[in-house]
């Protein structure tokens, strides 16, 4: 054995084994002495995503753009694929995004099928446009949609108002090509006499998004709400910090008489000091809400008028 003295760094550890085996374990290296001092070890851990690194995705809107009429049903589609072999993805989940005055706010969240594609159904009053992100996984790269959904509503006439009607109450429009006679919008979609950038409009629009989930005492969301839990996910989305409770969230808000409420206001059921339920108002006498255990998040119709009104500012 020659027994020269070493004057370079030796790596242990990496001269053998396959990536597998040597993912997790701890190399040592050899600094050797030097005339300013003696000889040192140290070690690191190999880590895995050096060895193995992450397999980039791609990500799109598969109809990014499309024409529909007020309040008609469109079905908006998304495709994640990987990169590389463009391989489908499936059962990976995905955050669908919707462009407001102030940014992007996510509002729904998807699965990808075994062909790597997800839907949601959409029902617009102005132009609205969408993406998607994908946050990644231990395996997968994050990614965000190459393209923009834009979901343009076609000009139509404007809606008929009943004379002497507040604003709050819905309209009556032409359905869409195809059908006969007039509906009535629906307040799930949103009075069309608020301006775009309108809080309260946007406010009710994320709230119609969660039709469906489940009520859960406690729950915050994005998968299930309890009442107060549900005006605050809304509204964080929009930017705003609401408290948790709904007797603190009648403290935070501004009060507004019943005859003034408008879309995105709160309904609050209760007295001062004991404020037991709440909604967020949607027009015609109806709000979003997380009612109950064994309910959904739905629209319903405000069944008293003992209640109060709170604006967010």
């Amino acid at each position: 054995m020659d027994e020269t003295s070493v004057s370079s760094r030796i790596t242990l550890g990496s001269q053998f084994g396959s990536q597998a085996s040597l993912a997790g374990l701890r190399t040592s290296v050899i600094n050797p002495a030097t005339s300013v001092g003696p000889g040192s070890i140290t070690s690191q851990v190999i880590d895995q995503a050096d060895l193995h690194p992450k397999s980039a995705v791609a990500l799109k809107v598969t109809n990014p753009d499309v024409s529909v009429q007020a309040d008609q049903p469109i079905d908006m589609g998304f495709a994640l694929e990987d990169g590389t072999t463009h391989a489908p993805l499936p059962n990976q989940l995905i955050k669908v995004q919707v462009k407001l005055p102030d940014g992007w706010a996510t509002f729904k969240h998807l699965y990808t099928n075994e062909q790597g594609f997800a839907s949601y159904t959409a029902k617009i009053l102005t132009t609205t446009q969408i993406t998607a992100i994908f946050d990644g996984t231990d395996a997968l790269q994050s990614a965000h949609s190459s393209n923009i959904g834009t979901m343009t509503v076609m000009p139509g006439p404007a809606p008929a108002v009943p004379a002497q009607a507040p604003r709050s109450v819905a309209r009556s429009v032409p359905q869409a090509s195809g059908s006969s006679g007039a509906s009535t919008i629906s307040p799930s979609t949103i009075d069309a006499t608020i301006s775009a950038g309108s809080l309260g409009l946007r406010a009710v629009y994320l709230a119609a998004q969660q039709a469906g989930k489940p009520y859960v005492y406690g729950a915050e969301g994005p998968y299930a709400f309890d009442c107060s839990g549900l005006v605050q996910y809304v509204f964080k989305q929009l930017g705003r910090s609401l408290p948790r409770t709904a007797e603190a969230q009648y403290e935070a808000t501004t009060r507004v008489s019943q005859y003034n409420k408008q879309p995105g206001d709160l309904i609050f059921f209760g007295t001062p000091g004991n404020i037991y339920h709440m909604g967020i108002y949607a027009g015609d006498g109806k709000m979003w809400v997380a009612p109950k255990s064994g309910d959904v998040v739905k629209l319903e119709a405000i069944w008293t008028t003992s209640y109060s009104v709170g604006r967010v500012s």
